[in-house]
């Protein structure tokens, strides 16, 4: 029966969690008085509940000692769970996501952290500065600047991969060393004023560490190729030095998808250089269909990129079918060193295949062993680690071997087209961030989120076909985005203009929009006579079909007579007189900028050859968006492609996207036009060649009439040339430049 003062409780009675009976079982006890009791209680004759005395009851000073070890254990405990809320981690469980969005505001900009950082297959926690948190509520992470490390290993990483430090272990920095606090707390401070409010709601920047995998396997060991990673750093290292990364809203990338990628290319290319095994999406589009008429273009191989013409190849190369425009090599082929390119036999190829298979293997093994390791740090559990790891993994590497990489180069690497690189194991993935970063960028530049951006990608695009790559590019990035985007808003972007300033004519981009009546293709490009690489872009190349007229090739030629490279004075009149006027007919809803810049002086003449300025790179962007301003609500993208030479492409690069920022942001003030260029007369050979444009696109444009009369030579304004000669190209230096010490952003 139970006692009377407990009949109200509706509950049995509690097994005892006291310290003198956790070490007795209920068979030393004898059988509990009531059910669901504790064995250690017995009722009194009182009606009481009194402690049963059991067999071989411990001393005090052993309950002593178990009270201590206890109240350690319970010490640790609390002590893990505080050192788990410091780190912020999330849990696993169904509150994950809920919580990873809570964590997102316990950080703030410029705020010291420790975070892993992905490198040679091993992931390492160093100490990080926060830059930007993302607002992305379904994929919320941080982008990170590593400390002692150059801007180009800033990267994104989910919120279960960056913590506070606790003093637990020294801080790790990299290379350069510690940073100073000073320089991260004038940061912190610029970045939540209310300028920067609204700059960062201005233009965008792209930037991805993955796309610095993609190397030649030599890593320009011995021959140094001209599209490399170092590429990427180089502009970063000139924003950085500059302090100009502060002003842009930094953007995360991702891989494009298959879908996306089937947009402008066949689904064999696109399987080709992918290591994807799922299957493609189905596509019906035209223009993966063999064209029963081909229409001859004069396409060839990438060896003349980086070779000037031997006497013997002075004649164009014979033309080819449109639907085999990159077949015919004509000539001796010679790669990056000037040494002949032999096709590689079957053994070097399935050598390769075997090495980097192997190669796969040993990385896979490292990185899983890397996670566990990461993990067992931040105490993480393995499905945590992996939910959280995206911008960290490069996944599960499958080597990719194309059918084109049958090229043997100077440096005993295979190689696409001749002197293409490409890495089996890396060059896939930065193909397909390069393509998805770009869209990532245009998103939000369309919903208004963004009033323009610049998208530092690699590898280029503008050389790739729908069916070919060639000229050091895989998958066409600005085609893609533009097919995306006018598939996506077709309510807000249905035409768009698409400007490539690259010095080669991109040839992968006027094929796939040849006969689109929405996209505007116009290119500015050497072309002399069809000589230099890639030997297309003639100015009556004009498209076809419903795209008649919607294709602007403004090759320049050098005069016979008095040859002389182009430089700033021809770029601006041919962007004064004739692409204004085009633009402002066709009144797209949307600018696409494929920013080249070997056009650069201090590229050699295979490579460029001509002599375009920083200022004179400005200057077009400063035109381009006051364009855009006047036509598309400011919508402007402008994408890296070509530029090989370093120090000419960092200069051209800072000068160009520094023009996307508001006036306000340069303490000179905004760039003016006025006494801007040494000369305003364009020299002979481009008067030639913009007379030869005109000529051929009256038939398709309403251009001005002056354009039209007798002795007109293209000259710019006369208030445009300085009245005293001024230096518009920096002076380069012979000697390795060191990298200057800029702290903060």
């Amino acid at each position: 029966m139970v006692p009377t003062h407990l009949q109200h409780e509706a509950l049995p009675l509690r097994v005892s969690c006291s310290v003198d009976s956790r070490h007795l079982s209920p068979a030393s006890c004898g059988s509990p008085p009531y059910p669901d009791s504790d064995g250690n209680l017995s009722t009194s004759s009182n009606g009481s509940l009194k402690r049963r005395r059991g067999p071989g009851r411990p001393s005090k000073k052993e309950l002593k000692e178990r009270e201590t070890r206890v109240q350690k254990k319970e010490d640790s405990l609390t002590m893990a769970q505080e050192k788990l809320k410091d780190l912020r981690l999330p849990s696993t469980g169904t509150n994950n996501k809920s919580q990873l969005i809570q964590g997102i505001h316990h950080f703030r900009a410029g705020d010291q952290v420790e975070a892993l950082k992905c490198s040679d297959y091993c992931k390492e926690w160093y100490c990080a500065r926060v830059v930007q948190v993302s607002n992305d509520k379904t994929e919320p992470c941080v982008f990170v600047h590593y400390e002692g490390w150059p801007p180009d290993h800033a990267d994104w990483v989910g919120l279960g991969l960056v913590r506070t430090h606790a003093n637990r272990t020294p801080l790790r920095f990299g290379p350069l060393g510690r940073e100073s606090d000073r320089s991260w707390k004038d940061y912190a401070t610029f970045y939540y004023t209310s300028q920067n409010i609204s700059l960062r709601q201005y233009t965008g920047l792209v930037q991805d560490r993955r796309m610095a995998l993609h190397s030649c396997p030599c890593h320009s060991a011995v021959t140094i190729h001209p599209e490399r990673p170092d590429r990427i750093g180089s502009i970063l290292q000139a924003f950085h030095a500059q302090k100009m990364l502060r002003y842009f809203r930094h953007i995360h990338a991702r891989e494009a998808t298959l879908d996306e990628l089937v947009h402008v290319h066949t689904p064999t290319h696109v399987r080709n250089y992918t290591s994807t095994t799922n299957s493609l999406p189905p596509t019906t589009d035209h223009q993966h269909e063999v064209d029963p008429n081909p229409r001859p273009l004069k396409i060839t191989s990438i060896a003349a990129l980086l070779n000037s013409p031997t006497e013997s190849e002075e004649s164009p190369p014979s033309p080819s079918p449109r639907s085999h425009r990159h077949g015919s090599i004509v000539g001796p082929t010679r790669g990056v060193g000037g040494g002949v390119v032999v096709e590689a036999n079957q053994d070097d190829i399935q050598q390769q295949h075997r090495r980097f298979s192997t190669a796969a293997t040993t990385a896979a093994a490292a990185a899983a062993a890397a996670a566990a390791a990461a993990a067992s740090s931040s105490s993480l559990s393995s499905s945590s680690y992996d939910s959280n790891t995206a911008d960290l993994s490069e996944g599960v590497l499958v080597p990719v071997s194309p059918p084109g990489l049958v090229c043997k180069m100077t440096c005993g690497e295979l190689g696409i087209a001749v002197d293409t690189t490409f890495h089996p194991l890396h060059s896939s993935l930065a193909a397909r961030v390069a393509a998805g970063a770009l869209i990532n960028l245009v998103t939000p530049i369309v919903e208004g989120q963004l009033h323009n951006g610049f998208a530092l990608i690699r590898p280029p695009g503008h050389h790739a076909e729908d069916d070919n790559a060639m000229g050091f590019c895989f998958f066409n990035n600005v085609a893609v985005a533009v097919s995306n985007t006018l598939e996506k808003y077709p309510s807000k972007i249905k035409k768009i203009l698409v400007i490539d300033w690259d010095v080669h004519h991109g040839n992968g981009t006027q094929k796939i929009f040849y006969d689109n009546p929405n996209v505007l293709y116009i290119s500015l490009h050497r072309w002399e006579q069809g000589k230099f690489y890639p030997f297309s872009g003639a100015p009556d190349e004009c498209g076809e079909g419903a795209g008649l007229g919607r294709n602007i090739n403004i090759s320049f030629n050098e005069s016979l007579d008095k040859p002389k490279p182009m430089g700033d004075t021809e770029f601006m009149a041919a962007f004064y007189h004739i692409i204004l006027p085009i633009a402002r007919q066709f009144l797209p809803d949307m600018i696409f900028v494929s920013a080249g810049f070997d056009a650069a002086e201090g590229h050699p003449d295979n490579l460029g050859g001509y002599k375009v300025s920083p200022r004179g790179f400005a200057l077009m962007t400063k035109m381009v968006k006051e364009l855009a301003e006047e036509l598309c609500s400011g919508r402007l993208v402008m994408t890296l492609e070509g530029g090989y030479e370093l120090q000419p492409l960092a200069n051209s690069a800072l000068a160009s996207v520094a023009q996307l920022l508001p006036d306000h942001i340069d303490p000179d003030g905004p760039l003016e036009y006025k006494h801007s260029l040494n000369a305003i007369k364009p020299n002979q050979g481009a008067v030639d060649s913009l007379e030869t444009v005109i000529g051929i696109q009256r038939k398709f444009w309403d251009l001005p009439e002056y354009l039209f009369q007798p002795g007109f030579r293209f000259h710019l304004p006369v208030e445009w040339r300085a009245t005293d000669s001024i230096s518009t190209r920096p002076r380069r230096d012979k000697r390795p430049r060191k990298v200057p010490v800029v702290e903060g952003y």
